[in-house]
C-alpha cells in the first residue's frame, strides 16, 4: 500500500485486519471522519471495495483479493500470543525485542499492532496498544508510573516505564516528592468491643473492616 504518512499506513493495515477477521465496517465512512482519506486511498488502490447488497440497506466494506494478499503477508495470528509471552519472560531491552521480531521475519512496527487483540483501527490515533508500547517503550515519551493500586493510578499494570520502580506522586516538584500515602487496614471486632464496654466510636483510620 502507498501512504506517505506511516501512521496512515498503520491505520490501513489495521482496517485490513479488522475486515479479514470478519468484523464489520459500514460503508461509506462519514465525510468528517479523520480516516476518511485512508479509506478513500485504500479503495482507489484496490485493497477494499463496497459490498453491494440489497438488504440491509447499509452496505459494508469488504476485502478484495489484493487486500487479502496484503494482510496475509504480515498478519499471522497463530502463535502470536505465545511469542509475546515468551519474549516477556526474557530479560531483553526494547531494541533487542524488535531485533528478535526482525530475525523471525516480522515487521517490528506492524507485528505489535496487528497481533495485539486490544488494538482497533478507529482508536489507533489515541492508543497503539500494550504490545506496541512494550516493543517501542524506549521511543515513547517518558511517563512516570504511579504504583499499581495506589491513589490516582490509571495506567496499565503490564507496562513498567518507571526506571527505579519507586512510588512517587509525579504531580509534585521532583525536589519535593514524597512517597504516596497508603491507608493502613484496621480491624474492628464489634462483639469484643461490646464485651469490653467500648463506646462504639469508629476508629479514625480511613479503612476499617467490621467482622
Amino acid at each position: 500500500m502507498q501512504f506517505e504518512d506511516p501512521q496512515e499506513l498503520s491505520n490501513a493495515y489495521l482496517i485490513l485486519r479488522h475486515l479479514y477477521d470478519g468484523d464489520v465496517i459500514e460503508w461509506p465512512i462519514a465525510d468528517d471522519h479523520p480516516l476518511r482519506q485512508v479509506f478513500a486511498a485504500m479503495e482507489a488502490q484496490g485493497y477494499i471495495a463496497r459490498w453491494d447488497r440489497v438488504w440491509p440497506l447499509h452496505d459494508r466494506y469488504r476485502l478484495t483479493d489484493k487486500g487479502i494478499a496484503a494482510i496475509e503477508e504480515v498478519y499471522r495470528p497463530a502463535g502470536a500470543e505465545s511469542l509475546y509471552n515468551d519474549l516477556r519472560g526474557r530479560n531483553l531491552t526494547a531494541a533487542q525485542r524488535r531485533a528478535y521480531l526482525q530475525q523471525q521475519g516480522y515487521d517490528p512496527v506492524l507485528w505489535p499492532l496487528l497481533h495485539d487483540p486490544s488494538t482497533h483501527w478507529d482508536m489507533y490515533r489515541q492508543d497503539r496498544g500494550r504490545y506496541y508500547n512494550w516493543f517501542w517503550e524506549d521511543q515513547l515519551p517518558y511517563r512516570h508510573r504511579r504504583g499499581y493500586g495506589s491513589p490516582g493510578y490509571l495506567g496499565n499494570p503490564d507496562l513498567d516505564d518507571d526506571d527505579d520502580d519507586s512510588d512517587y506522586d509525579d504531580d509534585d516538584d521532583s525536589s519535593q516528592q514524597q512517597p504516596l500515602a497508603r491507608a493502613i487496614p484496621y480491624v474492628v471486632d464489634l462483639d469484643r468491643e461490646a464485651d469490653a464496654g467500648s463506646s462504639g466510636v469508629e476508629p479514625a483510620a480511613t479503612d476499617y473492616d467490621v467482622s
